[in-house]
């Protein structure tokens, strides 16, 4: 019987349900730390396409190697970047989790990021669709370079800083 008056009081009101934050916190951190490392494998894909391009930005079979490693890199980072903006930067800031100067270097590498991102090309979401013209290899190239180094420093940044501040935040409570 006690076992249900507590949960009645378990609502998004009352002050209980906080202690439910540690868990969701720890595992959100859990999975953000599987999701670097398959970014991490993507971004070796994408650096070595980029790098091959770069080499040869008229070579068809370098060109597509590298817009294969973008499509497959793409659709995992926009939400990424997503969950890290509302889980790291606007819970680690609410809590202090972070300090101000790495919030602040996070903050300028999202931005980065985005506009990397922005300046590369969309690609057909369907397999059967010819992928886009690419009328600058090496533009296209230089752009997933400084994407490829982007998203290194990125996710050694969170997985040697980031989330152990936020967990150390977390269970230091």
């Amino acid at each position: 019987m006690e076992a249900i008056e507590g949960a009645r009081k378990m609502t998004p009101c009352d002050r209980p349900l906080p202690d439910l934050e540690i868990p969701m916190i720890n595992t959100m951190v859990t999975c953000l730390g599987s999701e670097h490392r398959k970014l991490n494998d993507l971004t070796m894909k994408l650096a070595f396409a980029a790098t091959r391009l770069a080499s040869d930005p008229e070579s068809v079979p370098a060109r597509q190697q590298a817009l294969e490693a973008w499509d497959e890199i793409r659709h995992d980072l926009w939400p990424h970047l997503q969950i890290e903006d509302e889980l790291v930067l606007t819970w680690g800031e609410k809590h202090h989790a972070i300090p101000d100067a790495l919030l602040a270097t996070l903050k300028v590498e999202h931005e980065e990021t985005r506009r990397l991102l922005a300046a590369l090309p969309e690609l057909p979401s369907s397999i059967d669709r010819e992928p886009p013209m690419i009328e600058d290899g090496a533009a296209f190239a230089r752009n997933l370079q400084a994407l490829a180094c982007t998203l290194d420093s990125h996710v050694e940044r969170y997985d040697g800083e980031v989330l152990p501040s936020i967990l150390r935040a977390l269970f230091h409570k």
